[in-house]
């Protein structure tokens, strides 16, 4: 009989993980529904996972000689830091998902980006009693959040609402119901947008009336709210008409994972504020030099949003220097980049730029 060999749990003799420390190596592939599937990582030198419940991180991907980047919400719960699990949805365009679901495999190894983000219920002092809201693949989070509370036993009232279009749509429904059932402090409530005829939960879309009759007080509640944007339009709009307290409501701020992301423009984006010096705005030309295109940028414009005013396609997804996905070499010139975590050190060394969030303090040439 081969011996035992225990892995070593006591992480004060292990590294912390960060980008660029080693790869991920996938454990285990799970069928959540249909078209999704949880990937589980651990870090190919042993390290730990140092996040808040909520936060993502960004995969660096290789697809058929092309180099992508997709940022992914983590779905496990930081009080498990030898792993972490990205739960995603088959999409109709969603390059970086559909490849994982079709080609990765238990044993594949892959690059990710720092841990990241600040929608995190542990980054605010929220009230004693708490309202996870979520729509589609938007679950992510909220489960990151759920099973942190679950396993510190954390004394919280807790009540989790989840869209899904169908049934069979439902991500993580038996562990949801299996707290329901053996937690006096957790409710679910789970509501079909297409109901089929075994169903006898709610259905529809959520409304002031069936807000109110599935938490009556809501009002009373941190609200953390993640899911398409529509849904969560419809979640804010619907605290709003009630007099809640929206200090008391945080939302994910991008969804990556739209297959309509990179069809929308970002100058329609809420895009961070890049402040520029007093002495005032200058114009700069940003070529493009796989084109000989010339876009004129001033000092206080991003450049995605210089290129894209010019009816020009360039990849982008996030467009806050979060995803990497707008990642460019920049040839010559110098920029201001207030990038949030979206670009590894090393990339950044080799004079690597994210388009989002960079700003020309000089002429620029762009590999594009």
């Amino acid at each position: 009989m081969s011996e035992l060999i225990f892995p070593n749990i006591n992480i004060e003799n292990l590294d912390r993980w960060v980008g660029d420390l080693s790869p991920l190596e996938c454990i285990e592939i799970k069928n959540e529904t249909h078209n999704v599937k949880s990937f589980t990582f651990k870090s190919k030198k042993d390290a730990w996972f140092q996040f808040l419940p909520g936060q993502h991180t960004t995969l660096f991907l290789n697809i058929d000689g092309i180099e992508v980047m997709r940022t992914y919400t983590i779905a496990s719960s930081p009080t498990r830091p030898h792993t972490i699990t990205i739960t995603n949805k088959r999409m109709q365009d969603g390059v970086v998902t559909n490849w994982m679901h079709d080609s990765l495999k238990v044993g594949d190894c892959i690059d990710a980006l720092n841990i990241g983000g600040s929608f995190s219920v542990a980054l605010d002092q929220p009230r004693p009693k708490i309202l996870l809201m979520s729509g589609g693949s938007g679950i992510t989070p909220m489960l990151s959040m759920t099973r942190y509370f679950i396993d510190l036993s954390i004394n919280v009232d807790l009540v989790f609402i989840h869209n899904a279009q169908s049934p069979k749509d439902l991500i993580s429904k038996e562990e949801l119901e299996f707290y329901e059932l053996h937690q006096t402090n957790f409710k679910r409530h789970f509501i079909c947008d297409k109901p089929d005829a075994n169903w006898e939960g709610p259905s529809g879309f959520l409304s002031s009336e069936l807000l109110l009759e599935l938490v009556p007080d809501f009002i009373d509640r941190e609200v953390y709210c993640c899911g398409p944007e529509p849904y969560m339009q419809n979640a804010k709009k619907i605290l709003e008409s009630s007099n809640f307290d929206m200090s008391a409501y945080h939302q994910e701020s991008f969804d990556i994972e739209s297959s309509t992301a990179q069809s929308n423009m970002a100058v329609n984006l809420e895009l961070p504020e890049h402040k520029v010096p007093d002495s005032g705005i200058n114009e700069y030309n940003v070529t493009l030099s796989k084109s000989d295109k010339v876009v004129s940028c001033g000092s206080n414009s991003s450049i995605l949003v210089s290129i894209q005013k010019q009816g020009i396609t360039v990849p982008f997804a996030c467009s806050m220097g979060l995803c990497g996905t707008c990642r460019t070499k920049m040839i010559e010139g110098t920029v201001e980049m207030d990038s949030q975590g979206g670009l590894l050190k090393s990339h950044e060394e080799e004079g690597y730029i994210l388009t989002c969030c960079s700003y020309p303090t000089s002429d620029v040439v762009l590999d594009l």
